[in-house]
């Protein structure tokens, strides 16, 4: 699940080939601000340069949630606003009621095999329930219900057709992103501890952070085939799933300011049903590295992939971001905001510069593109399944030819 940049999105034209290395972190904060800054590691000699863009009061209470696509910038806010910014011609373009609580969640869909990016907006509130934004025409296209508590995150699978969200209710739930409509729900039934943080990685797996836990599940049976602790007397603050040097990790920041690596490729990712394991076997993993620059607890972090170097930008509740730059693993550059941040993304410093398609198409070819499940392959078919809660059952013949089927122990509801 890697962090594509806009660029390689077909509906982006840069007018020049890039000759910077340079690019735009965005934060919000406690005291209700919006900060830009530019960071441009071009000249060698003088080293990297800060340059601010634009800081602003963007809400009438703190920032909780940021994210961008295409030429958008959302915020979410707990003044129950989303507010939308058009960061091509730096104006606002209006502001998205529909929630009645805290906005702490935002998520465009990303591009796919059969989609381009940022065709929707997905928020989630603390008055339980998610809105899918048409960002066509920014109209309200479905609210999902079910959480019958605050939702603190959510995520959209690779293919845009499925979402996962996770509540105080201690609960997850799987959404149908083609239907607009509950798909399953998975109860965290052996776990004292609330879901934090979701993330898909990559298309048959999701991971979940609780308050100081990390669980692997997979998508086809709906368990949790690995578990990991993090260091005691610690709190997960904020998780993302990215590839570093071309190996995929689950990277966690934490309540001391540190960044744990986890590497996915040695996790358990299959149970097999027909093997005996031990507690060993699906816990008590060590972070391969880790990343230690901030003094206070993390607040949010994002990875940014050019075709200089691989970044990884972090904030502090303490006002302090840190780009990081992977190659290395040492801190690159520091920048002191004064302010007491809470959430974070990065875009492409081009963004001025990029042209956005704009071949027209009917409202029918708009909507049959987005929605309608017309694929048959291997994949789609597995999709299905995913969102039916289904999976294929293993048959045995007794002694008597007759068909037995092995019964699964799998956690997971249907509404």
């Amino acid at each position: 699940m890697s962090l594509k940049l806009s660029t390689k999105n077909s509906n982006y034209t840069p007018k020049e080939t890039p000759t910077k290395n340079q690019f735009r972190i965005i934060v919000g904060s406690y005291e209700h601000n919006i900060l830009c800054v530019s960071l441009d590691f071009s000249n060698k000699d003088i080293g990297p340069i800060f340059t601010p863009i634009f800081h602003f009061q963007a809400h009438s209470l703190s920032v909780k949630t940021l994210d961008a696509s295409k030429k958008f910038l959302v915020s979410g806010s707990g003044d129950e606003h989303i507010r939308i910014y058009d960061m091509q011609n730096r104006t606002e373009m209006g502001n998205l009621l529909s929630h009645e609580g805290t906005i702490t969640c935002l998520k465009f869909t990303q591009k796919s095999t059969n989609t381009s990016d940022g065709k929707w907006l997905l928020s989630a509130s603390e008055d339980k329930t998610i809105t899918v934004w048409r960002t066509k025409d920014w109209e309200k296209f479905s609210v999902l219900k079910g959480h019958t508590k605050r939702i603190n995150d959510l995520d959209i699978h690779p293919s845009n057709r499925i979402a996962v969200s996770i509540s105080d209710d201690h609960s997850i739930r799987l959404w149908n992103l083609m239907s607009m409509k509950k798909a399953g729900v998975l109860k965290l039934k052996d776990y004292n501890q609330n879901g934090q943080f979701i993330r898909f990685a990559g298309q048959s797996h999701f991971v979940v952070a609780l308050t100081s836990k990390i669980l692997v599940y997979d998508l086809g049976i709906a368990k949790v085939c690995y578990e990991i602790d993090v260091p005691k007397r610690s709190t997960i603050m904020h998780m993302e799933i990215d590839s570093v040097n071309d190996e995929t990790f689950v990277v966690v920041g934490l309540n001391d300011g540190s960044l744990l690596f986890y590497p996915l490729a040695k996790m358990r990712l299959s149970i097999d049903y027909e093997k005996e394991y031990t507690e060993e076997d699906f816990k008590n993993m060590e972070p391969e590295f880790i990343l230690n620059g901030h003094p206070n607890r993390i607040k949010s972090f994002k990875f940014f992939k050019n075709e200089f170097s691989e970044y990884l930008i972090s904030c502090s509740s303490d006002g302090r971001i840190i780009c990081w730059d992977m190659a290395t693993k040492e801190i690159a550059a520091t920048y002191e905001t004064s302010e007491r941040l809470t959430c974070l993304t990065v875009i492409d410093e081009r963004i001025e510069k990029m042209k956005v398609s704009t071949q027209k198409v009917t409202e029918e070819e708009y909507t049959k593109s987005e929605l309608e499940d017309e694929l048959d392959s291997d994949d789609e078919m597995q999709y299905k399944k995913i969102m039916k809660g289904t999976q294929d059952k293993k048959r045995k013949r007794n002694k008597g030819g007759k068909k037995m089927n092995k019964k699964r122990k799998v956690e997971i509801e249907m509404d």
